[in-house]
């Protein structure tokens, strides 16, 4: 018989944004982590959640979360959060996530700042779990006894590379791929997604039809929010958290 999986406190910084929104989603939904603490700006910090979001899904944000009280984006306002989910656009996010692993809380984080550090595991949860083995060496080097900081990749390439390692495992290397990407709009949070929508009205209302078949569409890959949930499922699982 399978261990029962333990109930976790989670936070999420960058609560106001698209992606902290998606977070915000996703733990409503999740049966083991609950959303304790969320964080954001200084405009934001000491407000409810309901006042100081704009709220952009299609689902309702839930009473769950409406009243919680915004806090600074500062580890001491996290210390009882056995999981933080951070949404932090890059420029914030660097220095901010730093604090929070030297703090030794366990972060998982969609920003870009710390994919390229050999420090910190890069995991698409369904591709590469091995890559969780990094954690002990950098606990080693930032002289930490628990917590770690872990990245997911962009929402494109999480996409992409599921279907492609099984291929590449069953068939061998692929040597070239052609790929397009709407992340000029995506990434830019509500502009882009705004941006859209001024476009389909300047079309009156219609939409663009497409010559191509679209095999992997936004709402049937995991996405980046998504996927940082996944990881932590796993960090859970093997014994990190």
């Amino acid at each position: 018989m399978a261990p029962e999986f333990p109930t976790k406190k989670c936070g999420v910084l960058g609560c106001t944004g698209s992606v902290g929104q998606r977070f915000i989603l996703l733990l409503a939904q999740h049966p083991h982590f609950t959303l304790h603490a969320v964080g954001a700006s200084s405009r934001s910090a000491g407000k409810k959640y309901k006042d100081a979001v704009k709220w952009k899904q299609a689902s309702p944000m839930g009473k769950q979360v409406e009243n919680l009280v915004v806090k600074e984006c500062k580890a001491s306002e996290f210390a009882d959060c056995d999981i933080v989910f951070s949404g932090l656009d890059a420029d914030v996010a660097g220095d901010i996530e730093m604090e929070f692993l030297k703090a030794e809380l366990a972060v998982f984080s969609n920003a870009k700042n710390y994919r390229r550090d050999p420090l910190v595991p890069l995991v698409v949860p369904t591709v590469n779990l091995p890559h969780f083995d990094v954690i002990p060496h950098q606990r080693k080097h930032y002289g930490l006894k628990k917590g770690f900081l872990v990245c997911n990749s962009n929402c494109a390439v999480i996409g992409i590379v599921i279907p492609f390692a099984a291929i590449q495992k069953e068939f061998g290397e692929v040597d070239q791929v052609s790929v397009v990407t709407m992340q000029a709009v995506s990434g830019a949070g509500y502009p882009g997604v705004q941006g859209q929508e001024q476009s389909k009205t300047i079309r009156g209302g219609s939409q663009e039809g497409s010559q191509l078949f679209v095999a992997l569409s936004h709402n049937t890959v995991i996405g980046a929010a998504g996927s940082s949930i996944l990881n932590a499922e796993a960090a859970v699982l093997k014994g990190y958290i």
